[in-house]
């Protein structure tokens, strides 16, 4: 594989690691809003922070994150450089 591909998919990666902790962030303020604050169980994955998010919430968000970000970079690189050939200026 190329260097150039590589990077792509990491890249890719790093932006859907970096969505699914905005839709974390979302869906934890949405979260915290309607319920009452008293009835809140807070949980920690590997000790570190506190979530109000189920264990297998905050998991299952980060995996999303790095699964889609890396299909979504294969796609992107079949569309980009596959069929169109990479990014061609029209004169």
């Amino acid at each position: 594989m190329k260097l150039k591909k590589i990077i792509y998919l990491l890249l890719s990666v790093a932006l859907g690691l970096i969505l699914s902790f905005l839709i974390h962030a979302l869906v934890e303020i949405i979260y915290l809003k309607n319920t009452d604050s008293a009835a809140v169980d807070w949980h920690s994955v590997l000790g570190k922070g506190a979530c109000a998010l189920p264990v297998w919430l905050q998991i299952g968000l980060l995996v999303l994150g790095i699964v889609g970000g890396y299909l979504l970079g294969r796609w992107w690189w079949r569309i980009v450089y596959i069929e169109h050939g990479g990014w061609k200026f029209k004169k």
